[in-house]
Parts: structure tokens; sequence; C-alpha cells
């Protein structure tokens, strides 16, 4: 037995260990072996070991990147959509599409938000290249829809369509993903209700999409089962206070709720 006896008591002990008990020669209960006894049976097993590397590794660097560089702020609010779940299934075009427009159309008003901090510098954009978070066969890949604010919905309905099918399938090249001035991220396929994302450095805003589903609410005086979404906006506080994104918040969702095709 390894000489330095109480060492291997002790630690035997924190795991509850009854040295008595191990199927083991006596002169081969080594410190070693006690710790290789509990790695075997106390922790978990490995089934796989990667480098970060690749895609991931990119998508990993530009995140820390971007949280070490920002001092973000996120905001939620509850949107009602009932009316416009209805003119959506009317137009016959995808609902993140829809939403990219009237995001663009709230931008309009709110220019700040389609910014980027680069060298210390606010530098603010007139064409909205707004990207739309892709879980793809290769990662996580943000494309790029250009010049939102100056096209018809049925021409960003063809574009989105085109790119967000070759992003699945890591059909991309890199002018796809470059450009960008604001970003989306809607989970609310995947069921959903509500998260914040890092924005998606150096943009100075990300919004956030979560699922539509029947709640209880209050309209003048009475509860109502509605469709509600629910949405955050985390913007970069170097840029953005809290007021003026609450601001964008709120004209968003009058404009959700009140849109008409």
């Amino acid at each position: 037995m390894d000489s330095n006896l109480n060492d291997i008591k002790r630690l035997a002990d924190q795991y509850n260990i009854n040295l008595d008990s191990l199927n083991v020669d006596k002169n081969l209960l080594t410190m070693d072996y006690i710790k290789k006894y509990i790695a075997e049976n106390f922790y978990p097993h490995v089934i796989e070991r990667k480098p970060i590397t690749g895609i991931r590794k990119m998508i990993a660097d530009h995140l820390v990147s971007g949280l070490k560089e920002s001092a973000i702020i996120s905001l939620y609010s509850e949107i009602l959509m009932d009316d416009f779940m209805a003119a959506y299934k009317s137009a016959g075009v995808s609902m993140n599409v829809l939403l990219i427009k009237i995001i663009s159309n709230t931008l309009m008003h709110y220019p700040y938000m389609n910014s980027e901090i680069k060298n210390n510098e606010i530098i603010t954009y007139d064409s909205h290249n707004i990207g739309i978070a892709v879980d793809s066969k290769i990662g996580l890949i943000v494309p790029v829809i250009r010049n939102v604010n100056t096209k018809d919905i049925k021409t960003l309905d063809n574009e989105y369509r085109e790119l967000i099918a070759r992003a699945k399938n890591g059909i991309i090249k890199e002018i796809d993903i470059t450009g960008g001035t604001f970003t989306i991220s809607n989970l609310g396929s995947l069921g959903v209700s509500y998260f914040m994302s890092i924005p998606n450095w150096p943009q100075v805003a990300i919004l956030s999409i979560g699922r539509t589903e029947d709640k209880p609410v209050v309209l003048d005086g009475k509860i109502e089962i509605r469709k509600i979404m629910t949405a955050s906006i985390t913007v970069d506080h170097r840029a953005v206070d809290g007021a003026p994104a609450a601001r964008f918040l709120s004209e968003l969702k009058y404009n959700i709720e009140n849109f008409r095709p």
C-alpha cells in the first residue's frame, strides 16, 4: 500500500469510498489507483473530444469579441398577433419576411438602431441590410438580405427563400453573410417562448423573436384569449440607451399589431 495512507483515506472519505470493499491487492492501493477509481466511477464518461475549429471557432471568437467589446442591455415586450397572423396567412409570404419589412419600416424612424461601432465611432447606415440567424449544417450563420427598405414584400420573399435554403444547406458565399446592419433571431418555430441574443458585433442591436401562443390578456377590462408573441431587443449601451431602445421596441410592437399588407 502507498506509504501516504492517510492521504488516500482522506480522499476516499470525500467520495464515501470504503477502501476495504475495493477488490484490489493492498500493495496496489496507491493514490494513483484511487484517483483513477474516482474518475471512472464518480465523473461523467467522455464519449467525444474534439477541438473548436472552422465555423464553430469563427462563431465562438465572434461572439466572445462582441461580449468583450460591448455593454449590452435587453428589453422585451409582448405583442398581440391576431391581426398580423390573419394578414400573414393572406399575404402568402414567409412570416419572417413580413417581420423584416416591418422592422425596416420602424428603423426609418430610429436610424441609430441601424448602426455599428468601429474604432470608437458610431456609424449609422441608410441601407437596411437585415441579417437572419440560421441554424445550418455548418453551424450558426447570419445571411443578409440587403436594402430591405427599397424592396417590396414579394421581392423580399423570393430573395429570402432562396438565401435561407442555401444557408441551411451550407451553400453560402462570403458576400451572403457580410454587410449586415441589423439582425433578427427567430426561435419561435422551435417552441421557444422568450430569449435574448448577443448582438452580431459590431452591430449595435439584435431582435429576438419567440413563438406565438394563446394567452389570456386583459383588453378593455375583459379577459380574452389572444395570440401573443414575445420579442426582445438587445442593444449595445455604448451606442443606444435604454429609453431610445424602448421607443424603438414600442413602435415596432405598434407596427406589428396594426400591420396591413
